[in-house]
């Protein structure tokens, strides 16, 4: 039977062909559909933590610290760093810093905080890196986001200054980073600054961003940043705010699943009527060798065995064949999307492969039901016509 089947496939190779590529494009682009949309609530995600955080992402503004002193802040930061409950990132308020361009000194937002902010805030790397996670830094680490880029000198450093004031530093800059902000922004880890720069060590206020892992609640969470800086730098939380605004694209990310997976259902549906489209066509044009093949003693089981061997046979192999290259597809995917996009690109979908297989199968088994039940209704008698 399945040399028949083999042999029924080449008998005609338009027809083969015409349902190999229905088969192919059906199940490559129920897999694409599948990564897009993963991509697509990967994009948005990553987008909104740019500037927000990782969800679900708390605000905590800190009143009464001793955030002048060194030895309080280290421990603070430390401890921050090494806590088990989520990812706790500072964020010191100096209001009056500035870079000098063009022979005055322009204020920017500057951001003082630690090397563990990346890991709630991503940012591609444009040039260089990040803070290095080593405390005992030999040099003040200083980064900028692109806006800023532009006030970098040709020796690859930045003037800091003191808005009104005349304290004035040459800085190297360690990296440039995306950000996702429209404004020009320079970053200093503030261990370095604090240790390196006293004289310009001025902070205003003392922020807090928290984002808890696993099962920890916001009580819990709450109860953890304020033993945490009773141990450190002391001060009590003033407000505590969700700010990570997960919700604005929620809907959004539901709504991109949802019709990612109408599309490939669509997909799948539009693929069986193609292939009882092919089929009834084909069985109209092998009518005569369908019915000679009844008159020299083939039952209707054995027709309806060959129809339906040959579509589930070529189904597996262009399954193969689509997964394969859906395979090199993702596997490219580095390389066509631009190095400065803060997105981790997901896994190759295998559940989704999989999905595509057996719906392959099933389609092309549905697809050939009606040609089969309608070649083995063929009568013999007809050939003598």
């Amino acid at each position: 039977m399945f040399h028949m089947i083999v042999s029924d496939l080449r008998i005609s190779p338009l027809r083969t062909v015409l349902t190999s590529l229905s088969m192919f494009i059906g199940i490559i682009t129920l897999i694409l559909s599948v990564l897009i949309g993963t991509l697509g609530k990967s994009y948005l995600e990553s987008t909104n933590a740019q500037l927000s955080g990782w969800s679900p992402t708390y605000t905590v503004t800190v009143s009464d610290a001793q955030i002048t002193d060194l030895k309080l802040n280290e421990k603070m930061i430390e401890t921050m760093q090494e806590n088990p409950i989520g990812i706790i990132v500072p964020e010191y308020q100096m209001d009056s810093l500035g870079i000098y361009s063009s022979g005055s000194i322009r204020h920017v937002n500057a951001v003082v905080t630690s090397s563990q902010r990346t890991k709630l805030f991503p940012v591609a790397i444009v040039k260089g890196q990040w803070f290095a996670e080593d405390s005992h830094e030999s040099s003040l680490q200083v980064v900028v986001n692109r806006e800023a880029e532009g006030m970098i000198l040709s020796d690859g450093t930045v003037d800091l200054g003191v808005v009104n004031g005349t304290e004035k530093i040459n800085i190297w800059v360690r990296g440039v980073i995306d950000d996702g902000s429209s404004e020009p922004i320079i970053y200093l880890d503030a261990l370095t600054m604090e240790r390196f720069l006293p004289q310009m060590w001025r902070p205003e206020g003392l922020t807090v961003f928290f984002h808890p892992t696993g099962s920890v609640n916001e009580n819990m969470a709450k109860s953890a940043v304020s033993d945490l800086l009773f141990d450190s730098v002391g001060g009590k939380i003033g407000s505590w705010n969700r700010s990570d605004n997960a919700e604005s694209y929620e809907s959004v990310i539901d709504f991109l699943q949802t019709a990612t997976l109408v599309s490939a259902l669509l997909l799948l549906v539009v693929s069986a009527i193609g292939l009882i489209n092919i089929g009834m066509a084909g069985i109209e044009q092998r009518s005569r060798e369908l019915l000679i093949r009844r008159a020299i003693g083939a039952t209707k089981t054995s027709i309806v065995c060959l129809v339906i061997g040959s579509s589930m046979l070529l189904s597996l192999i262009i399954a193969c064949i689509s997964i394969g290259i859906s395979i090199l597809l993702v596997a490219a995917l580095p390389y066509m999307m631009p190095s400065d996009v803060p997105l981790e690109l997901p896994p190759y979908p295998y559940s989704a492969a999989v999905l595509a297989c057996v719906s392959a199968v099933v389609t092309a088994c549905i697809g050939s039901i009606a040609p089969a039940i309608r070649a083995s209704a063929l009568q013999p008698a007809l050939v003598l016509r």
